[in-house]
C-alpha cells in the first residue's frame, strides 16, 4: 500500500470520526431539557434597579454548569406592570413557564385555580423550612398548602428625620419603641415653627390605619377567610390612634413631600426603599438636606410583631413537563446562599434564609461606604424579619381588602369610624360569606 494510500484512508477515516462525533453532540444538544423560566425586568418593589437580570443571569450559568443536559431560557424585556398579564397569557395558551415568579397580587388566584404545583413532598425530602424566615414561608402558603418559594423579602420600617428630633431636643426612637412614643413625639413636633400662626412641622406621612392595625397585632380575618374582626378591640384602638394622628395636622394633609423637604419627622419606608434612597447617588437626589435612618416600627408592647413584610415568591406550574429540573431550579434560587447573597448584594430587599441575614458578607454590605453612620444593622435586620408578619392568603383577600380599603379610609376622612365601624364589620363579612 502506497503512503498515499495510507493518507487517504486516515484522512477518511478522520473525517468519519468527526462526522459522528459532531452527530453525537448534535443528537445531545436535541436532547437538552429546555427549562422556561418567567421574570420580569426591574425591581419587585417599584424601586430604581440597575441589575435587573445578574441574580437570575447568575443563577442560570451555575444551574447549566451543574446539569449540563438542561438549558434554561426565559423572555426579557416584560415589564412588572405587564407581567401579570403576559403569564395570564401563557397560561392560557398552554405556554407557561416551568418557574416562575408570582405576581404578589395573583398568588391567592393562582393556588385556588391549580396552575401552582403542590410543592410539599418535594420539601419534606429536601430541607427544613426553618432556614426561612417564617413571614417569608408563610407568603407561599395556601389552604395549608406550599405553593411556592420565597425569593426576596421587603420589610416596613419607621424612617426618622433625625435632624428634627434633635433639634427638638428628643431622644432617637430605638428598637422596642411604641406606639405611645410614637403618638407623643408626632405631637410634640408639630407646631409653627416660623411664628405666622400656621403649622409647618409635622410628626408623620404615610402612617397607614393597617400598619396601625398590625401595631396591636390586631388580625382583621381569620385563616380561611370566613371570619372578619374589624369591630375587634384592638382594630378598634388601632384606628383610635390614625384618628389621633390626623387630628393633629388639622385640615392640612402632610405629604411625602412634606418629609422630603425636612418638615417632618417619619416616615414609614421598606427596606426597598432605604437601601436606594440611603446611598449615592440616589440619596444627593432625595433626602441630602437632613440626616435620617430607620428603626422597626412602633407597636403597641414588647413583643408584639408589628413588621409587615412583603416577599417575591417563585413557584412551578403545574403543567410542567420538566417537574425534576424545575424543582432543581427552584431550590438553587430560593434555597442556595451563594443565591441568596446575591439577592442581597444586587437587590433592594433582603433575602429570605436566616444564614444569609446574619453573614459577615451582609454586615460587610450595610457597612459599605455610602450608608453612613447611621446604616442598619444586621441585628436589627435579623430582628424585624424575625418578627415579621405577612397578610393572609384565602381566594378572595385581595377583594375583601381593597372594599375594607375603602371604607375604612373614607370613616377616617370623615371622622366617623366609631359610627362606622359596625356597618364596615356586617359588609365585609357578607362579603366573605357570598364568595
Amino acid at each position: 500500500m502506497t503512503k498515499v494510500k495510507k493518507y487517504r484512508i486516515w484522512i477518511a477515516l478522520l473525517l468519519v470520526l468527526i462526522a459522528g462525533v459532531g452527530g453525537y453532540v448534535y443528537y445531545r444538544l436535541q436532547q437538552r431539557t429546555v427549562l422556561k423560566i418567567g421574570v420580569y425586568a426591574g425591581s419587585s418593589w417599584d424601586v430604581p434597579n440597575g441589575n435587573d437580570y445578574k441574580v437570575i443571569d447568575t443563577a442560570i450559568k451555575r444551574f447549566e454548569k451543574l446539569h449540563p443536559n438542561i438549558k434554561v431560557t426565559y423572555e426579557s424585556g416584560i415589564s412588572k406592570a405587564d407581567y401579570s398579564s403576559w403569564l395570564t397569557d401563557q397560561i392560557v395558551a398552554g405556554r407557561q413557564p416551568d418557574v416562575f415568579i408570582v405576581p404578589e397580587d395573583d398568588f391567592n388566584l393562582l393556588s385556588s385555580t391549580g396552575a401552582l404545583a403542590n410543592l410539599d413532598s418535594s420539601i419534606s425530602t429536601s430541607f427544613y423550612d426553618s432556614i426561612f424566615y417564617n413571614s417569608s414561608y408563610q407568603a407561599g402558603e395556601y389552604n395549608h398548602v406550599q405553593y411556592a418559594l420565597p425569593f426576596e423579602s421587603n420589610p416596613t420600617m419607621m424612617c426618622i428625620n433625625i435632624d428634627l428630633l434633635k433639634k427638638e431636643g428628643i431622644s432617637i426612637p430605638k428598637s422596642g419603641w411604641t406606639v405611645n412614643d410614637f403618638y407623643n413625639i408626632c405631637k410634640q413636633v408639630t407646631k409653627d415653627t416660623d411664628g405666622d400662626g400656621v403649622v409647618d412641622q409635622y410628626g408623620c406621612t404615610g402612617y397607614t390605619w393597617q400598619q396601625a392595625v398590625a401595631a396591636y397585632g390586631a388580625k382583621l380575618f381569620n385563616a380561611s377567610g370566613t371570619k372578619a374582626y374589624f369591630d375587634s378591640d384592638k382594630v378598634k384602638k388601632a384606628l383610635s390612634l390614625i384618628t389621633q394622628l390626623k387630628a393633629l395636622n388639622g385640615n392640612y394633609e402632610v405629604t411625602t413631600k412634606d418629609f422630603d423637604e425636612g418638615k417632618v419627622a417619619f416616615l414609614p419606608m421598606s427596606l426597598a426603599m432605604y437601601r436606594t434612597y440611603k446611598p449615592y447617588p440616589y440619596h444627593v437626589a432625595k433626602y441630602s438636606t437632613f440626616s435620617w435612618s430607620c428603626v422597626t416600627m412602633p407597636a403597641s408592647k414588647k413583643g408584639v410583631d408589628a413588621t409587615q413584610v412583603s416577599t417575591s415568591l417563585y413557584a412551578i406550574s403545574s403543567q410542567s413537563k420538566h417537574r425534576s429540573a424545575a424543582w432543581e431550579f427552584l431550590k438553587l434560587l430560593c434555597t442556595d446562599k451563594e443565591t441568596q447573597q446575591s439577592v442581597f448584594d444586587y437587590s433592594q430587599g433582603s433575602s429570605v434564609l436566616k444564614s444569609v441575614m446574619q453573614s459577615d458578607a451582609t454586615e460587610n454590605k450595610l457597612k459599605e461606604e455610602g450608608f453612613g453612620p447611621d446604616s442598619l444593622t444586621v441585628s436589627t435586620l435579623d430582628s424585624m424579619l424575625s418578627q415579621g408578619i405577612t397578610k393572609p392568603t384565602f381566594k378572595t383577600y385581595n377583594t375583601v381588602m381593597n372594599q375594607a380599603d375603602y371604607l375604612i379610609t373614607n370613616a377616617i376622612t370623615n371622622n366617623t369610624v366609631e359610627t362606622d365601624l359596625f356597618s364596615i364589620q356586617k359588609t365585609i363579612e357578607d362579603n366573605l360569606n357570598n364568595k
